[in-house]
């Protein structure tokens, strides 16, 4: 079974993420701030990553990020960016800053699974 991190302080967004995730098969851990998801990352390696960049902690989404393609164990995983940002420019920099996909809050569900299974399968993936 894949495990996802949702990495999300809209308790909202992150269950309604976490229960239909769940129900597409998927094992799901959710942190609501970035220290959290630090200790979870340093436990364990998620197969996927869904990223708010704007964390209302020391730790933000982009700290997150870097520490993800800065560490040798976790570089390759994929992490698809939550993000309110619409603007093509924050795109292009969570690109530059390494995440391999980016929603636009508020989303789909179908389009959440459909983003999560192209990378989970390896799909468009930066590996």
């Amino acid at each position: 079974m894949k495990t996802i991190l949702v990495v999300e302080d809209d308790r909202s967004l992150a269950r309604l993420a976490e229960l239909n995730l769940t129900a597409d098969g998927y094992h799901v851990v959710v942190c609501h701030e970035g220290g959290a998801a630090m200790a979870v990352l340093q436990q364990s390696t998620p197969d996927l990553i869904l990223l708010d960049l704007k964390l209302p902690t020391t730790i933000s989404g982009w700290d997150l990020l870097a520490y993800l393609r800065r560490d040798d164990r976790l570089h390759d995983v994929p992490v698809i960016v939550l993000s309110a940002f619409a603007h093509q420019q924050d795109r292009n920099q969570a690109a530059a800053s390494g995440a391999n996909d980016y929603l636009v809050k508020p989303f789909g569900i179908a389009e959440l699974l459909d983003h999560v299974g192209r990378l989970v399968a390896g799909d468009e993936a930066k590996r």
